[in-house]
């Protein structure tokens, strides 16, 4: 008995056979694997920025030798736990003499002073320009507020004339 086969079949049948092997020899055959940890890292690095206040002390009266004050606020928002010092320099007129105590700025008008003292914020420790008397801060990721006290001695400034006094006294926030 002869078989009759269907060419069309056959051609069928033969591609689809060619199909199979080909699939079966480029589908991936993985017998194994290996791991391995990638390390993801970053620094973040300590930023601030800040603002000031004036300090303003108002009218003194030399005739009374009252003290006078004034406040003034620094205001500066420093990366969370970020370490930083705020200093203040002695002013445009820095006045510097061995029998003071406490170091002294002065405001001018012309060549007549008035002088001044700059205190932490407890009223007492005095406010400058070294790490031994700046004002530390420690950044909370939002805005800290430091207070600078002001105070016109009275009695250091009895003698001064008439006139209006300023003086410039440069921040540094060193982080």
């Amino acid at each position: 008995m002869k078989t009759k086969f269907n060419q069309s079949k056959l051609k069928l049948a033969i591609v689809s056979a060619i199909m199979a092997c080909s699939a079966g020899l480029s589908a991936s055959s993985y017998a194994a694997e290996t791991t391995a940890t990638m390390t993801v890292s970053s620094s973040v690095l300590t930023a601030c920025t800040m603002t000031t206040s004036d300090l303003t002390f108002g009218t003194y009266d030399p005739s009374t030798q009252a003290d006078v004050t004034g406040t003034a606020t620094i205001t500066s928002t420093c990366t969370l736990g970020g370490g930083a010092m705020i200093l203040l320099s002695q002013g445009g007129n820095a006045f510097t003499d061995s029998s003071d105590a406490v170091p002294l700025r002065q405001m001018a008008d012309g060549d007549n002073r008035l002088k001044y003292h700059l205190y932490a914020s407890d009223g007492t420790t005095v406010f400058g320009n070294t790490p031994g008397t700046g004002q530390p801060t420690t950044g909370t990721g939002g805005a800290v507020t430091t207070t600078v006290n002001g105070k016109i001695i009275g009695s250091e400034n009895a003698g001064t004339p008439t006139g209006t006094y300023a003086d410039g006294v440069l921040v540094t926030l060193t982080y």
